[in-house]
């Protein structure tokens, strides 16, 4: 079997390595896995956890700028360090509405996942690497292959391929 490798996994011959800045801290063979899942599903662990800092992030700096915005004085009755703490306030106020809307877009963004589940264990891993590198349909086939009946594809476009 060819190793298949993305950013958070490894997956040969021995089994499923996890992998954290390309070290594997954590082994299983394929004897210790219960089942191996592919759907689509979230990149992120905890959508809606992830969701709702989104929302709070963009509903607190919508707060900011509302708060500040009936402000209508002049740069003379403001003076230099007036100036320069409305100018952190906007940073502020544009920081936490483009962090909150990364956090919305990722909470939403889905692709094919490798759901892992073995005694005491649950996680899913994106394979979106694989897809964009074309080597998604091998790597079903090695992983069935090695598998076995352990593999549930849970996705129509797969299935019919």
């Amino acid at each position: 079997m060819k190793k298949y490798e993305t950013a958070e996994l490894r997956v040969d011959d021995a089994g499923i390595a996890l992998l954290r800045s390309r070290y594997a801290y954590r082994k299983f063979s394929y004897d210790e896995i219960a089942a191996l899942h592919i759907r689509r599903g979230s990149l992120v662990n905890n959508p809606g956890a992830v969701g709702i800092m989104g929302v709070g992030l963009i509903a607190a700096g919508i707060y900011i700028a509302n708060m500040f915005s009936p402000l209508n004085i002049t740069e003379a009755e403001l003076g230099f360090r007036g100036g320069k703490a409305l100018g952190y306030l906007i940073f502020v106020v544009f920081g936490l509405l483009c962090f909150g809307g990364i956090l919305l877009y990722k909470s939403v963004q889905r692709d094919f996942v490798l759901v892992i589940r073995a005694e005491g264990f649950k996680m899913s891993y994106p394979l979106t690497e694989l897809r964009k590198s074309g080597e998604l349909d091998n790597f079903l086939l090695a992983l069935q292959e090695k598998a076995g009946d352990k593999l549930t594809l849970l996705i129509r476009e797969l299935i019919l391929k």
